[in-house]
């Protein structure tokens, strides 16, 4: 039986509560990371934040397939803090490992949060600048005998069957941070880790590939617990769970959903996932797959430091964007984007941009279907290094292409699967529209890609900023008025799209 400590004066249970306070037991936070979350590190946290850590504490694998904005970091944060705080587990029984598609997104989201969580709840030890959580004794910035690493995430560069050989760990916890883009081979590292039955496995990210290991750990018979939430979870939490402001304005907006439904269109593989929370419904019929987008937006290898090309495509006074991206050696990058300006307006703002690199000018690809006409007689008449681009007119390849937009689609797609584009990753409009053509052979077998009118016919938004970029690619070989090239430009031969590289 307990014994209990009493003071003459002094109301029953007061001494115990005092010294359970000066002297608190070991491993006080076991098993109860919402508890730490609000004591220790004084958080607040959602419904949905909430069953995630509870599902950690039962489930030795949760999945957490999440639209855009819930505060999937802030809670893989939570969980990894938590786990390796000295009153949860004992300094030597815990290790905590996190792995993402690339390193900024290791070190400046996940470890970033977690860094905050270390300094709010006063936790022990440090974390250097390569994500290593260490304890021990140290007075320099090195590594000290006496230190020991207790949690790490882990670079790009790191990604090999020996990734992450010789952990061992009583209580082991694994992030998968963005997990639709890890490789299979590093879910294989992990899991192979994750065999004790204290072992924890926590896969939380944008569900944008179907076929991706992460999907398959979200469908149902996987073993694994499945949390998913939409926007929609997150703007009821809102208004019904009184979510304080300073909380409610770092989640999924109202005015991101309305911007995501003009921009991307509902029903888009792009609003399935970012708004849904939902691995989108895609068939072999699209051309670009969203884990091709995502790949591209993570390149290491594209410097990007040429002169480059520029592709617009023109809209006026209507809801679409007059949208103009400039192509550095396969980076590829939004410059501008513009609204309700006549052809004049438009051609008066590009040129200002063509200027702007004086003495040497980039040349510059305008859609010339329709509106874009106008820009480009203006410019040319400007004598700056233009050039027409219609989708409509003979492919340079015509037995196997319908037309020349379906090429240049098809090849930007080509290149995109060589790693010789690199996209922006903040560019979701991009994105959207990029995964969101589909694609298909007449009776022919010419591979035609779908226009713009049939997007719209499916309730899509005008595909400008990806006409745009892939404009940008669209080489000399192409041009129809060969008087206004550069020297070298006409020595290129016209029945190839070289890269401007």
């Amino acid at each position: 039986m307990a014994s209990t400590v009493e003071a003459p004066g002094l109301p029953p249970g007061v001494v115990d509560a005092a010294l359970r306070k000066l002297f608190p037991p070991p491993n006080k936070y076991l098993w109860e990371p919402v508890k730490w979350a609000r004591e220790k590190a004084s958080l607040y946290l959602w419904s949905k934040q909430i069953e995630i850590l509870e599902s950690i504490k039962v489930n030795r694998f949760t999945a957490v397939q999440s639209c855009h904005g819930p505060g999937k970091s802030f809670s893989a944060a939570n969980a990894g803090a938590w786990w390796l705080d000295p009153e949860t587990h004992t300094l030597g029984d815990a290790f905590l490992i996190s792995t993402a598609p690339s390193w900024p997104q290791v070190e400046a989201i996940l470890w970033k949060e977690i860094r905050r969580r270390h300094y709010r709840a006063k936790l022990a030890g440090r974390i250097t600048r390569e994500c290593q959580w260490l304890m021990g004794e140290s007075n320099t910035k090195r590594l000290h005998e006496s230190e020991e690493i207790i949690g790490m995430g882990r670079k790009p560069q790191d990604y090999d069957e020996d990734t992450f050989q010789g952990i061992h760990a009583r209580y082991l916890l694994a992030i998968l941070d963005e997990a639709n883009g890890i490789p299979e081979a590093l879910w294989d590292s992990v899991l192979a880790l994750a065999t004790g039955k204290n072992s924890r496995v926590l896969a939380i990210g944008n569900p944008d590939d179907p076929n991706s290991r992460f999907a398959r750990v979200c469908k149902p018979g996987s073993g694994w617990n499945v949390i998913r939430i939409s926007a929609w979870d997150v703007r009821k939490a809102v208004i019904e769970e009184g979510i304080p402001e300073d909380v409610a304005d770092q989640l999924t907006s109202e005015e991101y959903i309305e911007t995501a439904r003009r921009e991307w269109g509902e029903g888009s593989p792009r609003w399935q996932s970012k708004v849904e929370g939902l691995f989108p419904d895609i068939s072999d019929e699209f051309l670009i797959s969203p884990l091709l987008v995502d790949k591209c937006q993570h390149q290491i290898d594209l410097p990007g430091l040429e002169l480059g090309r520029y592709g617009a495509d023109i809209a006026r006074y209507g809801a679409d964007m007059s949208v103009l991206y400039r192509n550095r050696g396969g980076v590829i990058r939004l410059t501008e984007q513009w609204a309700k300006e006549d052809t004049m307006q438009s051609a008066g703002r590009i040129a200002r941009i063509l200027r702007s690199h004086a003495p040497k000018r980039p040349p510059a690809n305008i859609d010339t279907i329709g509106l874009g006409a106008g820009v480009f007689d203006r410019l040319r008449e400007q004598r700056f290094n233009v050039a027409p681009h219609q989708g409509s007119t003979r492919a340079l390849n015509p037995a196997k292409f319908k037309n020349r937009r379906s090429e240049v689609w098809w090849t930007f797609k080509e290149l995109m699967d060589e790693d010789l584009i690199d996209l922006d990753p903040a560019d979701e409009t991009l994105a959207a529209q990029l995964t969101s053509v589909k694609w298909n052979t007449d009776s022919a077998g010419r591979i035609y890609i779908e226009t713009k009118e049939d997007m719209m016919a499916r309730g899509l938004p005008s595909p400008n900023h990806a006409d745009a970029a892939i404009m940008s690619t669209v080489s000399a070989g192409a041009v129809a008025d060969r008087s206004l090239l550069s020297p070298q430009e006409r020595s290129v031969t016209a029945d190839i799209m070289e890269k401007v590289w």
